[in-house]
């Protein structure tokens, strides 16, 4: 009994630090907002204007310019994203070499199934599962999986519900499809989200994440921002992806979600 208590307390004193940390983060430099001043609404109205934000998009392709820091590596790469809703994805990245582009991985999340691409230098590696096991089975990974379209829709939420604001109407809570629970900071004018915390609770113990918004701009009807900045402080992982081009709602290639043989 006192036992169980004390773990309890245990878990409960993480879970606390936890969410501290993310909060007591320097917040992103301020820059003037591509989003229009909002005025006086209430909470419902302000979770009304978020949603929207977020829904509608039927498909997304983008091209990426990602820099990355891993414990003591660090390097670079584009990378091409592929998206359909409901949260059908793919992440293909690729080095240019003289004669052709090489790829260096190419992860397909299809509803319930990973299928995973890898080219190093222990060669070339196919392998696919449960997307729940992708986590575990490639933790470098995981901020794929468990982020998602939080990626390129800031304020997402999996189940398409309206985001819980707090009093001030600057946070927002959802949760991801991933099942990570997710924490938005937003300008009180304007509602542009420029950071955000995600707790996924692995069997190991929770998974922090942090994904930091920037340098917002139109794409139809849709702020996309194109610099994103992603922290997973328990790999040691930083990464900072730029936006070269993005489409919405156009029709994908047919071979976009083929699998990698």
């Amino acid at each position: 009994m006192h036992q169980g208590w004390r773990e309890y307390r245990w878990a409960v004193g993480l879970l606390g630090l936890l969410l501290m940390s993310c909060a007591s983060l320097p917040p992103a430099p301020l820059a003037p907002s591509l989003f229009p001043a909002l005025g006086s609404l209430a909470p419902a109205d302000r979770a009304q204007v978020v949603q929207s934000r977020t829904t509608g998009v039927q498909t997304l392709t983008a091209t990426l310019a990602v820099s990355y820091i891993v414990g003591k590596q660090r390097g670079t790469f584009d990378m091409v994203v592929n998206y359909a809703a409901p949260g059908v994805l793919r992440f293909t990245a690729f080095k240019d070499t003289l004669l052709s582009a090489q790829t260096l991985f190419d992860l397909l999340l299809t509803g319930e199934t990973y299928h995973m691409y890898t080219h190093d230098d222990a060669g070339e590696q196919t392998h696919q599962g449960p997307v729940q096991q992708f986590a575990q089975a490639y933790p470098t990974f995981r901020t794929f999986f468990l982020l998602g379209e939080a990626f390129f829709l800031p304020g997402f939420d999996a189940q398409g519900q309206l985001p819980q604001f707090n009093a001030a109407g600057t946070r927002l809570t959802t949760r991801l499809r991933s099942g990570a629970s997710a924490r938005w900071f937003a300008k009180a004018k304007t509602l542009e989200i420029t950071q955000a915390c995600f707790l996924w609770q692995a069997k190991a113990g929770a998974v922090p994440l942090v994904l930091r918004y920037q340098d917002y701009r139109q794409a139809g009807n849709y702020y996309i921002p194109h610099r994103v900045t992603v922290l997973d402080r328990r790999l040691g992982f930083t990464a900072q992806s730029v936006v070269k081009d993005v489409e919405i709602n156009v029709p994908l290639a047919p071979e976009a979600f083929d699998v990698t043989p």
